[in-house]
């Protein structure tokens, strides 16, 4: 996010606040007399200080003094005012990640929150904002490093960059070498393909965040087919009583095949591929949106086929 978000009306003092500074005054009886002073809880009172002096910092803008004073009064004594705060300022500063959990917190321990809405609208704005993945590699003294410069780049099954493109220095990380990569927050499978080798990682972009993904392989991986999937509980083979393939290059003759999928204890519906001749590779990533049902669950297949310089 570039550009500078619009900063919200502050909340009226919580109750949590209230609450605190209401106890330190003298209940008045119904004949008008006044009864002793109350003891106001140790705890609520502490919190209630905290809040206030993280209003305080609030409007004077400084925004990490807020944050710590909001987060140290929810730690004293959990409020959904609190929590809400502290989500409002984690997306000022642009700590979306954090931001979303907090949020999602106060929705969590306010079900019937009056501004229910507008938090989930705000939950929903925040997740869309894509993140960066840096792909990585190691150091040419490294005998597992990649050759990105011949290599394909594949997130979630789909081409991303392609062999010809420069990496770029990675300064973040001692200047490694690799491509920073616009992604949706959340676990993202990575596929590095070259004509001779293929290495894979999982690795995860915060939202509107980065994440580093550092992918070696090893010098020499033989095979014109790739397997790959997002969903740990689907599995790949090529025969009734074969292993699983998922992650893997395998070679299989050219020509049409049907690869195996279970789907946990299910036997599911074959895939059908083409493997390529030549030097060509096909690279195969399954999905599912579905939830864990009693069957098999709807497929998501990407195929792809990269095509190398002979």
């Amino acid at each position: 996010m570039t550009t500078k978000p619009a900063r919200p009306a502050l909340p009226a003092l919580a109750a949590l606040a209230l609450a605190a500074l209401a106890a330190l005054a003298a209940p008045v009886a119904a004949d008008g007399a006044a009864k002793r002073k109350a003891t106001p809880d140790k705890f609520t009172k502490a919190a209630g200080e905290a809040f206030l002096e993280a209003v305080a910092a609030d409007k004077a803008g400084d925004l990490r003094t807020a944050l710590g004073l909001y987060q140290k009064a929810y730690a004293i004594s959990p409020h959904p005012s609190t929590i809400y705060n502290i989500a409002d300022v984690q997306r000022r500063l642009l700590l979306l990640a954090d931001a979303l959990r907090s949020y999602e917190t106060y929705l969590a321990i306010s079900p019937a929150a009056g501004d229910r809405r507008d938090v989930e609208a705000a939950i929903d704005k925040i997740s869309k904002t894509p993140g960066t993945l840096l792909v990585g590699t190691g150091a040419a003294s490294d005998p597992n490093a990649v050759d990105f410069k011949s290599a394909y780049v594949l997130v979630d099954g789909e081409v991303k960059v392609k062999p010809g493109t420069t990496p770029q220095p990675l300064r973040e990380y001692g200047n490694q070498l690799g491509f920073a990569i616009p992604v949706s927050g959340g676990a993202h499978v990575v596929d590095v393909v070259t004509a001779i080798t293929h290495g894979h990682q999982v690795c995860r972009a915060p939202v509107g965040g980065q994440g580093f993904c550092n992918v070696s392989a090893k010098p020499r991986v033989d095979g014109r087919l790739v397997i790959n999937s997002s969903e740990r509980q689907l599995s790949v083979r090529t025969e009734p009583k074969g292993k699983s393939i998922v992650g893997q290059r395998v070679d299989l003759p050219a020509g049409k095949h049907k690869l195996l999928v279970r789907d946990r204890s299910y036997e599911c519906w074959p895939v059908a591929v083409e493997v390529p001749a030549g030097g060509d590779v096909h690279v195969v990533f399954l999905s599912t949106p579905d939830y864990a049902f009693e069957r098999c669950r709807a497929i998501d297949v990407k195929q792809q086929r990269l095509t190398f310089a002979p």
